[in-house]
This record gives structure tokens, C-alpha cells and sequence, in this order.
């Protein structure tokens, strides 16, 4: 289960940092910090600025109580760890969020004595006892007519304190409070030798309606009187039945110190208006009454101003009393309650709902605010209502005619059977949305509802049609760093995905890192010739990274001087032996399946030898960086305005024996030798099998069947038209292949399907299957490094992890495991924790312009099932094993915390398991 426990200490902190740096837009709650005691309320509340509306949603983010969207928090009935979190959020920018932190605390003692009893003037010792149930702790403070006195404690119920006390007042108040509870209550004993002062009658003026009942109060009191209307011992007085003559009224508090006396206007009592009304369950009915100052409802509920809303479901009595209080005393109405009327459908719109996330409006009659919606079962949220139209949104987790259906409490519409998702689709929804996991970075809803339309070749078409959109241009202004926010937005907000997965793929076979890189400026062409290049030919590839000024720093291509005997040097072999070992023909002979020749002596037989890579090493010898200006020049320092340029006094002319007994003729050129060995490494038989695998491992799956290689392998040595390396053909065959659409719709999973996603394909897919949003500012910059794959830094040239990786005890191959160590795959869970972890706002965030929001899901937290149902399509192509969807609705069930909890419960247990983080 989800468990993260983050201290209310750092959430105080952010939000004084907040309030330290608040811009035109902000929320002040009030009042701030304060104690309260168990069970007891507050009200708070919270003025919105550079917002409209300027309304807020209230939550309590840590630390139990309640609190209602008005404002008025209830304390737990014990203790939290921390103390309690209120938030205030912007409901015009969810964004904008304030907290305020309260302690709640345990009740104070209660004191039943003060000695002596009266308390004479001058130097005296107070002791105040409690009651045996509540006892004095050590550290209790005594506090007498408002000030702290040194505390002695006696015994567990009395405390003792010295003062030196006036005759005046006449009073004495005394309270004390335990630490870290709050104060007892108060007890006032008299002063002896003080003087009684004359009462003093509170209010001293009021307004009353007649027959209606004011009370009043005064100290040292012995007897009260009305002038024309009615007053108790206890001062609670009764306007006369009509107005005087004078329109007012007196009353008089009399005591041993004199008297004092309160002024009254009387008017006329408060009336409601109307007396009676009926209302439809759920709909409103204005009242009005001057001088009203407060409402009440005894069902349903009513506004400060009188706008009263019947309940939704009917009162045992049938009937609600409206009370109006204010300075004319209290009024009544009588409301008297309907049931709903049946509402009729009549169409909506759009006429076909897409899968996933709901918007539509729906048109018929005798709708209300309280219209419920429910869509094959599900229900959605009404955002909007009225009499003839109700706007929805939600989700929906199933395809085909379903039955949308709005009721009014048990009054309900008949069916109206609407189309969900795409008429006449080519391809299932979890065959569209398992494809976009191969063939890019993760479905969202738009392009799995575009694959479905397309299918899967009309699809591949659209993305060959389509120009690059992805680039890095906006890093060359910076000399380092930025790579990673700008590869997951790329990834996750542009449409060209296939491009991407396909360069993304090359980047980890034409391996170049910022190790020894370094600049932006260097590396930023050598990944866009990626994407330029990924639909273009293998052997455009070869030279295009043979001759990037990249790859020329990376593995010394540039500056490769021909050989000096008088000197003792040799031409650098680094890259004429990764050429043939990583990016075309690998260091064994393959079958055209793939799989390794053997000799006679059951040894594998070599690709090459090492005389091969000193020939071939000859090869690549006088290459330089373009010139800044004027001609070439032997030594450059590294220009990556363009390709390297030939330097032909130190290219070695002599002839070269390279693969398979190609022997290159003496005195060529260096472009010349360089075409002959390129295409002599193109040609080689390896290179169709041995790129089909490695292309498979990082679109398809880990464990490819030789037969699945040989199938690839075969469309790239002849494209149908003679045309060998045609990487539009490669990139179709592998997605097409029958092996790669074995499973589609789940339910035949395999152990040789699919591969683990590292964590660049896992951020990205994430985010993408949410429909969320990605900014170059996002957080996952550090969450990359720390789990192995900080972008386009590869610790080597062997890359982040290795195509031939078997985890410990496995047979199968899982080259991403090699990076998924323990502690990575802790940091990844944590990771989504993080991410999916909020109080009260479904908009996750993770850095400027990135977020999700699961909103939509929301309405589903009350069906466990339907909620499951909803996140499996979202992330599992909505073919979730049943056991493994048994135990996350059992999990979401058990969750009480909310339907946000529920929904984040739910995404974080699907994300963190290893049905997801394996895409199938």
C-alpha cells in the first residue's frame, strides 16, 4: 500500500516561503497559528487576490479534523503526530495553494476552588483546586486576572501561587493550564475590602422587535426592570406586543453599587417572505425578511441571503421550516417538498464520447443541479446545469453502444444508447495503445483514438509523411545542460513519436556521451542528425556518423593521423573497431536469424580480427574539424557547424585488406577509402540480423524469436523494390511482424514478451497516458540520474546497459534490468509516490508546465471496480490480469481517506507493479 509520511514542519516552511514571495495572485487566510481543543471548532477564512473567481476549496492536508467549503474546521477528537495542515485553494488557479497550521490540544483541568475564598487585598497566597479526574501537571501555570503567576504545585489537584492584589478590582479570575493542553476554566472569587462597583448592563442599547426576547447581562446585580415590556431575574427581556408611544423602551440592572440602565428601539417583529412555498427535491426557493441577520433550515439548506435549497432526498415529515433571525426577533416559513420529475434525453454531444476522459453536453428536459448521469454504469460528474442541458465530464473505460442514463433521485430517464470511441476502428483500443508503447513514447488518449482510426500502417504512413518537429534548438544558447527536460517534452507533448523512439533507439547503438562531449553545441547536432536521419537508409547513417564532428571527438576519428614509423605511431583504432563491434556487424558471424555460426569445433567464428581493425583503422585517417574560416587545418579544435572534412596529407594512401578480403586499392582519396569501407561493412551479411535484434530489443521486446530477426533482417537487406537498409521498411517490419502483434488485446501474456521500460520510456509514458503535460522545467532532471540514464550521458560507449544483459538466474535476456537495481527500482516507486501523492489537489504536479491531472477520475472513487476498470485502460491497455485487478480494487476499497486517496492508491499500486513497469 501507498505509504509516504511527509513532516507538516517542511509544509509550514513552504508556505512561508510562499507568503515571502507573493505575487498579484494570492491567498491570506485567517487568523493564522492558534491552539483549540479537541472536538472544537474554528472559522476561518480567506481573502483571494489577482484571482476571479475569488472562491476557494478548503482541505486539511495533514493532521485529521474536518473542515467545511465555508470554512469551518472541527479538531480531531485526539492528537496528530504534528499537529493539523489547512490549505486554501485558488478554485480559478488550483495552483495558487495556502496552508495555515493549527494545534489541536487536549482538554485543560477543571478547577472547582479558589482559597481563600473571598481573597483578601494585599500579599496573599492563591490556591486553586481541581477535580481528581482532571489532575494539575508538573508545569502548570496559573494565570489571575490576566497575569502569569510563579506556580508552585501542591499535589496532583491543588496549585499555589503568591500575588500582591489591589482593592480593585473587585474580582478575582483565575485559571490554570497544563503544558501542551489547553487552559481550564475560569473561576472568579470577590476581593475582600474591595468596593462593588454599580452594574453596567450589556449591550447598553439594542434593537428588538416587539413580542420578541432580548437577553441582557451586568455584574453585581441584585434586581432588573422593564419599562413597558418584561425582564427575568436572569435578564432575558420581553418586548411589549406593540410599539410604544416613543417607539423605545428601557431596562434597569440594580445592585448594592447603584444602577445602570439600557436603551431599547423597539420595531416591528421580523416576517418571512413567503409564508409558505413548495419546492422540487433539489431546487432552490428565495426568501426575504427585513432585518433579517442569520437562516436556518431544519432540512436542506439556505444562504446568508435567504436562497434556500431543498434536500435531495424527501424529509420523513415531507415538509422544511425557513427561520429568519435578525433584530426584529424570529420568523418561519414553511416549505412544503415534491419529488423530482422524471427528465427526458434527447441527444449529446458529441454524438460519440471518446474512451478515456468524458466532456459533453447533454440536451432534454426537466433536468436539475441534482441530475445524476451515469454512462454504462459509471457515473459521470454534472458541472454544469439546466432546465433543458446538463454538461458532464468523466471517463469512460468501455467501447461500443453503452447506455447513457440521467435521473432525477429514483426518476429516471430511459436509456439513450450512445457510440464510445472510434466507429468502424481498425484496431482494438488495447492493440492502438500497446502499439504507441513500441512504436513511441506511450499512449495518450488522442493518438491510441488516431491509431484506431488510421490502423497501425496508416498510422506508420502519417509518421514517415510527417517532418521532424522535435529538436534541441533551444539548448545551443546555453553552454550545458537541459537535455533531460527537453527530451521529455519533446517525448510527451510532440506528435512526431516515431522519429523520436526510432533516434532514441540509434542514440544507444551510435553511441556518443556528454562525458567526454561535453558542449551542448556538439551535442545537439549529432542527435538531431539522429532524428533527421532514423527514416532515411542505414548506410546514410554510417557515414553521416562517421563524419559527425560528434562522433569524431567521441571515439578520435578526428585528428587520426596515418601512421608515423619515425614516430612509432599507429592510426587510432577506437572507432574503426566500435563501427564493426556496436553499430553493423558485431564481433561473431550470425545466421541470417540472428543466432552465432559455429565451427566444426563448436567455436564461435570470428566477425573479424584484429588485423582487420588495424586495416580498417587505416582507413579513417585524415579527418579534421571544419575551419572556422579559411582552409583546413591539420589539429582543429572541434567545429560542430558541420561534418568533418578530409585533410589528405595525413591520410594513409596505402592499399588495406578489410571484412570478408575487400581489399581497398592504394592511392584513393579519403573519401574514396572512406565510401569502399563503409560499404564494405554495409554489405557485410551480419549487418541485416544483428541491427533487426538490436532495433527489436528497444521497440518490441528483449527476447525476439530468431525467426521474428530473420523476418526483420530480411526486409532490411531488400526493401521489395532491391533497395538494402531502407529504414522505413526496417522500422515496418519490426512494428508489423506477427510476433510483435501476438497479444494485442492481452490475456496470452508470454515471459519472452516485451522488455522492462527504462526509465526514460517510464517517465514519459506515465505522463502521456494521463494526457498530461510536460515543460522543459521539470523536475526529473536528478530522478534520471539517480536511476542510471541521465540523458545522453552514457558512462560509455557500450551504453547505459548492455543488448546481451540477463538478470541473475534468468535464461532470458532483460538488457534494462542491467540498470533496475535495487535501489533503482526503489527510487522508481518512490519516484511515483512522490508524483502521486496530494491532499486535496488532483492536479499533480512535478515542475513548471509538467503535470496530470486525475480529475476525471474522481467520480469513480465510490465504485471501486469502475475506478480499477478506468486506471487499467489508462496504463494496461485495459488488459490488466483479473487477480492483479482483484487486489487493487480490494486495496482501493480498503483506502477511506477519499476518492482522491483512492485514485492515487490505485495509480501508484498499477505503476509501481511489475505488470506495468514491463510493457508488454
Amino acid at each position: 500500500m501507498r505509504k509516504y509520511a511527509i513532516r507538516i514542519a517542511a509544509l509550514v516552511f513552504a508556505a512561508i516561503l510562499g507568503s515571502g514571495c507573493a505575487s498579484a495572485q494570492s491567498i491570506t487566510i485567517s487568523p493564522g497559528y492558534l491552539n483549540i481543543g479537541y472536538g472544537q471548532s474554528q472559522q476561518y477564512t480567506a481573502v483571494v487576490t489577482g484571482l476571479t473567481p475569488a472562491t476557494v476549496k478548503w482541505g486539511i492536508n495533514a493532521g485529521g479534523g474536518t473542515i467545511t467549503q465555508t470554512g469551518l474546521y472541527t479538531a480531531p477528537l485526539t492528537a496528530p503526530p504534528y499537529g493539523a495542515l489547512i490549505s486554501a485553494t485558488s478554485i480559478a488557479n488550483p495552483k495558487i495553494v495556502t496552508y495555515v497550521y493549527v494545534n489541536p490540544e487536549g482538554p485543560g483541568p477543571t478547577i472547582v476552588a479558589i482559597t481563600p475564598n473571598p481573597v483578601p487585598a494585599g500579599n496573599v497566597t492563591i490556591t486553586v483546586t481541581a477535580s481528581a479526574s482532571t489532575p494539575f501537571l508538573s508545569g502548570a501555570l496559573m494565570l489571575c486576572n490576566g497575569v502569569q503567576l510563579t506556580t508552585k504545585l501542591v499535589s496532583s489537584t491543588q496549585v499555589s501561587a503568591g500575588d500582591w492584589l489591589p482593592a480593585t478590582p473587585a474580582t478575582l479570575t483565575c485559571s490554570v493550564t497544563n503544558p501542551g493542553y489547553m487552559p481550564s476554566n475560569s473561576l472568579t472569587v470577590a476581593i475582600k475590602g474591595a468596593a462593588v462597583p454599580a452594574p453596567v448592563v450589556s449591550p447598553s442599547s439594542a434593537t428588538v422587535g416587539v413580542g420578541s426576547t432580548q437577553q441582557f447581562s451586568a455584574s453585581n446585580v441584585t434586581s432588573w426592570k422593564a419599562t413597558y415590556g418584561t425582564i427575568t431575574a436572569a435578564g432575558l427581556y420581553t418586548a411589549p406586543a406593540t410599539i410604544t408611544a416613543s417607539g423605545t423602551d428601557s431596562v434597569t440592572a440594580t445592585g448594592s453599587g447603584g444602577s445602570s440602565t439600557a436603551q431599547i428601539k423597539l420595531v416591528p417583529k421580523l416576517v418571512v417572505s413567503p409564508a409558505a412555498a413548495t419546492a422540487v427535491l433539489g431546487s432552490t426557493v428565495q426568501f426575504s425578511a427585513t432585518g433579517a441577520t442569520a437562516w436556518s433550515a431544519t432540512a436542506g439548506s439556505i444562504t446568508s441571503t435567504g436562497l434556500y435549497t431543498a434536500p435531495t432526498s424527501m424529509p420523513a415529515s415531507g415538509t422544511a421550516t425557513v427561520q429568519a433571525t435578525g433584530t426584529g426577533g424570529t420568523g418561519t416559513a414553511l416549505v412544503t417538498m415534491q419529488n423530482y420529475p422524471a427528465p427526458t434525453v434527447s441527444s449529446v454531444t458529441p454524438s460519440a464520447l471518446p474512451l478515456g476522459t468524458v466532456t459533453a453536453t447533454i440536451s432534454g428536459a426537466g433536468f436539475t443541479p441534482q441530475s445524476t448521469v451515469m454512462l454504462g454504469g459509471t457515473p459521470l460528474t454534472v458541472t454544469g446545469a439546466s432546465a433543458t442541458s446538463l454538461s458532464v465530464t468523466g471517463f469512460a473505460s468501455t467501447s461500443g453502444q453503452v447506455n447513457l442514463v440521467v435521473a432525477n433521485g429514483s426518476m429516471a430517464a430511459p436509456p439513450l444508447v450512445v457510440r464510445v470511441g472510434i466507429a468502424n476502428a481498425q484496431v482494438s483500443a488495447a492493440a492502438a495503445r500497446r502499439f504507441l508503447e513500441q512504436a513511441g513514447f506511450g499512449p495518450t488518449p488522442a493518438d491510441a483514438a488516431n491509431v484506431q482510426t488510421l490502423g497501425f500502417q496508416g498510422w506508420l504512413n502519417q509518421q514517415f509523411a510527417m517532418g521532424q518537429v522535435s529538436n534541441y534548438n533551444a539548448l545551443l544558447s546555453s553552454s550545458q545542460g537541459g537535455f533531460p527536460g527537453l527530451f521529455l517534452t519533446n517525448a510527451v507533448m510532440n506528435p512526431d513519436q516515431l522519429r523520436q523512439k526510432v533516434a532514441f533507439a540509434l542514440s544507444q547503438i551510435f553511441v556518443t556521451s556528454i562525458n567526454t562531449i561535453i558542449w551542448n553545441d556538439s551535442m545537439v547536432p549529432y542527435q538531431q542528425m539522429l532524428m533527421a536521419d532514423a527514416f532515411t537508409n542505414y548506410r546514410k547513417l554510417l557515414e553521416d556518423v562517421t563524419l559527425s564532428p560528434t562522433m569524431g571527438q567521441y571515439l578520435n576519428t578526428a585528428n587520426n593521423a596515418k601512421a608515423n614509423p619515425a614516430t612509432g605511431t599507429v592510426a587510432n583504432e577506437n572507432y574503426a573497431r566500435e563501427v564493426m563491434q556496436l553499430f553493423s556487424v558485431g564481433t561473431t558471424m550470425l545466421n541470417p536469424d540472428g543466432t552465432p555460426q559455429f565451427d566444426s569445433n563448436h567455436l564461435l567464428v570470428p566477425a573479424y580480427t584484429q588485423s582487420t581493425v588495424s586495416e580498417t583503422a587505416r582507413v579513417f585517417t585524415g579527418w579534421t574539424y571544419q575551419p572556422n574560416s579559411g582552409g583546413v587545418s591539420w589539429g582543429s579544435y572541434i567545429n560542430p557547424a558541420g561534418p568533418l572534412v578530409a585533410y589528405a596529407p595525413q591520410h594513409d594512401t596505402g592499399s588495406k585488406h578489410l571484412l570478408n578480403g575487400y581489399v581497398a586499392a592504394s592511392g584513393l582519396t579519403p573519401q574514396q577509402d572512406l565510401d569502399g569501407a563503409l560499404d564494405n561493412i554495409f554489405n557485410h551479411p551480419n549487418v541485416g540480423p544483428f541491427v533487426a535484434k538490436l532495433l527489436i530489443q528497444h521497440l518490441v521486446k528483449s527476447n525476439p524469436s530468431p525467426a521474428y530477426v530473420q523476418r526483420v533482417a530480411q526486409a532490411f537487406n531488400d526493401n521489395g523494390n532491391g533497395v538494402r537498409g531502407d529504414m522505413q521498411a526496417v522500422v515496418t517490419a519490426i512494428l508489423l511482424d506477427p510476433e510483435a502483434r501476438a497479444n494485442d488485446n492481452g490475456g496470452s501474456d508470454q515471459a519472452q514478451d516485451g522488455h522492462l521500460q527504462e526509465p526514460l520510456l517510464y517517465i514519459a509514458g506515465v505522463v502521456r497516458a494521463f494526457g498530461g503535460s510536460m515543460g522543459t522545467g521539470n523536475y526529473f532532471g536528478w530522478d534520471l540520474v539517480n536511476m542510471s540514464q541521465d540523458v545522453y550521458n552514457a558512462p560509455s560507449v557500450f551504453n547505459y546497459y548492455s543488448p546481451t544483459f540477463a538478470p541473475p538466474g534468468s535464461p532470458l535476456l532483460g538488457p534494462e534490468f542491467e540498470i533496475y537495481t535495487p535501489d533503482s527500482a526503489i527510487y522508481r516507486a518512490n519516484m511515483a509516490a512522490n508524483f502521486f501523492s496530494s491532499w486535496s489537489n488532483s492536479i499533480l504536479s512535478y515542475g513548471p508546465g509538467t503535470f496530470v491531472d486525475v480529475t476525471p477520475f474522481l467520480p469513480l472513487a465510490s465504485n471501486p471496480a469502475s475506478l480499477v476498470a478506468a486506471l487499467d485502460l489508462t496504463l494496461t491497455h485495459g488488459t490488466m490480469p483479473t487477480s492483479m485487478k482483484q487486489d487493487i480494487t480490494t486495496a482501493v476499497s480498503n483506502d477511506a481517506n477519499g476518492n482522491l486517496s483512492r485514485v492515487l492508491t490505485g495509480s501508484w499500486l498499477i505503476l509501481s507493479s511489475s505488470y506495468y513497469n514491463v510493457w508488454h
